[in-house]
C-alpha cells in the first residue's frame, strides 16, 4: 500500500497534533502544583497589612509576670495572629502561640507536624535541635480541640533552653494554632501545663471570618478540660498466623 503525499501530510498534522496535546497537558499540570504551592506558603510570604494588636490574649497565671508583645498581618492566604510571652534568649520561661485563620476555611488541608515547626524558626532566631529518637510526643486536650506537642531543644547564645512544640489538630479548617513553650534554662516543660495555657485563650476583638469567630466563641462556653497524655503507638499484640496453602 502507498501513501501520496496528501496522506504523509495528514500524518505530520496528526503526530505535531499528538505532541502539543501533550504540551499544553504538562503545561496545565505545572500551572495547577504551582498554584498549590503558592497556596500553601502563602502564609510565609511577605505580609500586606500589619499592625501591633492582636484579637487574643491568654489568661494564664504563669504568664502574667512576663512582659508580652503581639501583632497581627493579612496574608495573601490568610490572617495570622502571634502572642509573644518573654524571650526565647532569656533565662526565664517564654510562650509563644502564632494563629492562622485561612481565608479559605472550607479547603481541607492536611498539616504535617515537621514542616509546620519549620516554619516557626524565623521567630525563634536561635539553633533549634531536635531531640531525635529521645523526642517525645504528647497528645493534648484543651477546651478547642486535641493538639499534639513535642519536646525540643534550642541553643541561644551558648545557653541551653529545653521547649515544647505544638500543633493544634482541631475538628476546624476555619483556624489553627501552633508555637512553642520554654521554661527556665535547665528546667523541664510539662505538658500538662503548656494544656492548660492552651486551654485559657480567649478573644478580644472581632475575627476576620466568621468561621474562626464561631469556632471560638462556641468553644470558648465548653468547662476547662486541658490533659495531657503521651502518644502511645498501637500494635497488633495477635500470634502470626502461618501462611495459606495454595
Amino acid at each position: 500500500m502507498s501513501f501520496g503525499p496528501n496522506d504523509m501530510s495528514i500524518s505530520t498534522h496528526a503526530g505535531r497534533a499528538v505532541r502539543y496535546s501533550f504540551y499544553i497537558a504538562g503545561t496545565v499540570a505545572f500551572a495547577l502544583i504551582a498554584v498549590a504551592v503558592v497556596r500553601v506558603s502563602s502564609f510565609f510570604s511577605q505580609p500586606s497589612i500589619a499592625s501591633s494588636k492582636a484579637s487574643f490574649q491568654i489568661n494564664a497565671p504563669e504568664l502574667t509576670r512576663l512582659s508580652s508583645t503581639a501583632n497581627a498581618a493579612r496574608f495573601s492566604g490568610g490572617w495570622q495572629n502571634v502572642l509573644q510571652y518573654g524571650q526565647v534568649y532569656d533565662r526565664n520561661t517564654d510562650f509563644t502561640l502564632v494563629i492562622n485563620m485561612p481565608s479559605s476555611p472550607d479547603t481541607p488541608v492536611v498539616r504535617d507536624y515537621s514542616s509546620e515547626m519549620s516554619s516557626l524558626r524565623p521567630l525563634l532566631r536561635t539553633a533549634y535541635t531536635g531531640m531525635g529518637r529521645a523526642t517525645t510526643y504528647y497528645d493534648l486536650e484543651t477546651r478547642f480541640g486535641p493538639v499534639r506537642a513535642a519536646n525540643f531543644q534550642i541553643n541561644s547564645d551558648g545557653q541551653i533552653k529545653l521547649c515544647v512544640s505544638y500543633l493544634s489538630r482541631f475538628d476546624t479548617t476555619a483556624v489553627y494554632l501552633k508555637g512553642w513553650y520554654c521554661e527556665a534554662s535547665g528546667a523541664r516543660p510539662n505538658f500538662h501545663t503548656l494544656a492548660c495555657m492552651i486551654d485559657r485563650i480567649s478573644v478580644k476583638g472581632v475575627l476576620p471570618t466568621a468561621a474562626a469567630q464561631t469556632f471560638f466563641e462556641e468553644r470558648m462556653k465548653r468547662s476547662p478540660r486541658c490533659t495531657a497524655e503521651p502518644v502511645s503507638q498501637t500494635t497488633d499484640t495477635r500470634p502470626q498466623r502461618p501462611p495459606r496453602r495454595l
